[in-house]
């Protein structure tokens, strides 16, 4: 059951593993002593054919080549049961040695089989999906790697598993992650959820390439030319306080609902919608194109129900949080000042509250 989080005093609240980490920083762990708990969904136990189409096939073909390449040993690593609500809650901000994911590590894999994971994620995302994976396992790099006891930073510690086996017409899920990245995607025939999807990393500046990438600028300059188009009493309703809060609906925080907050979309010019409306696509534009439509129709059909709200200051760029909520969607960005620098670092999350790790799908007719 979805639980609902109410403004004033809750919003000043951390979840519990932002907390621990916050709490924590770069002091030693004890293994898994920050694992996110197990979700509660209930699984039939039979489910009817699905429609399928050609993005479908494509991914599972590209699932099935990278499961080609595996052991015996690595594809038991891989694949789980989809009644397994442990390994599908198995995601988190958190970097390996707090957290033990499941799955098959990109340390532990050949060239080749890291070519194929690789190509099976592009083939998921788009070419912004894809990029902002490149970046993060980039900005990981960058990282202190600490000792044994530590956390353990690298871009050889991101996980790929299955929940349930790839198929084109019966339900399955893709999960990919690590520090900072959990990408969860729950395929049914032609359809794809990728609630829960953790982004944000650190540092969010990287050289990649030879090229400065600042990881989240697109959406913060789209959330930032929404704000310059209100008007000065939109503001006094979007913006809820001077300070950034911290995230509600990261790992483990199944079920929650945040208050809606701030400016209301049917308060907004049609301009000013569009611009809403861009804010929410720079993010769920990491979604593959057949993909990205189907999950925005939702969204954009309800956008006069859907709230705008803003905590923090208006400038440096991606030092306040902000959040978006409406009937299918809940987007956060949340900034981390652990370094000095909230622009360097942020935790963010989208969910869709109805069909959340395709909850609505796995219960069957």
């Amino acid at each position: 059951m979805n639980r609902t989080v109410l403004g004033g005093t809750a919003l000043a609240v951390l979840g519990a593993a932002t907390a621990g980490y916050n709490a924590l920083g770069s002091m030693g762990f004890a293994q898994g002593s920050l694992q996110t708990p197990a979700v509660d969904i209930a699984v039939s136990d039979s489910f009817e054919d699905a429609a399928t189409d050609a993005k479908t096939q494509a991914i599972v073909a590209a699932a099935n080549a990278f499961l080609a390449t595996l052991s015996d040993e690595e594809r038991a690593l891989t694949v789980y049961d989809l009644t397994d609500n442990t390994q599908r809650a198995n995601w988190s901000n958190f970097p390996t040695g707090p957290v033990q994911r499941g799955g098959v590590m990109r340390g532990n894999l050949t060239d080749d089989q890291n070519a194929a994971m690789d190509a099976l994620l592009a083939e998921v995302m788009s070419a912004d999906g894809y990029n902002n994976i490149k970046y993060q396992l980039a900005a990981e790099e960058t990282l202190d790697r600490g000792t044994s006891g530590r956390a353990l930073f690298g871009d050889e510690y991101y996980f790929l598993s299955f929940v349930g086996t790839p198929s084109e017409t019966q339900p399955w899920m893709l999960q990919f992650g690590g520090h900072h990245l959990a990408i969860n995607v729950t395929f049914y025939g032609d359809d794809a959820a990728f609630s829960p999807m953790l982004t944000g990393g650190e540092p969010l500046k990287i050289d990649y390439d030879g090229d400065q990438v600042f990881i989240t600028e697109k959406e913060l300059t789209a959330a930032a030319t929404l704000m310059d188009s209100l008007s000065d009493d939109q503001l006094t309703t979007a913006i809820r306080g001077s300070k950034a809060i911290q995230l509600l609906t990261g790992p483990g925080e199944n079920g929650v609902v945040p208050a809606n907050e701030g400016i209301k979309g049917s308060d907004l010019s049609d301009a000013q919608q569009a611009l809403l409306l861009d804010v929410i696509a720079a993010r769920l534009g990491f979604i593959n194109d057949d993909d990205f439509a189907a999950n925005m129709a939702p969204i954009r059909a309800a956008l006069d129900d859907t709230y705008f709200g803003w905590w923090g200051p208006e400038a440096p760029m991606g030092a306040a949080y902000f959040r978006i909520t409406g009937p299918n969607l809940i987007l956060e960005y949340a900034p981390q000042d652990l370094d000095g620098d909230p622009t360097d670092h942020a935790h963010n999350m989208y969910r869709d509250p109805t069909n959340d790790y395709g909850a609505a799908w796995l219960a069957g007719q």
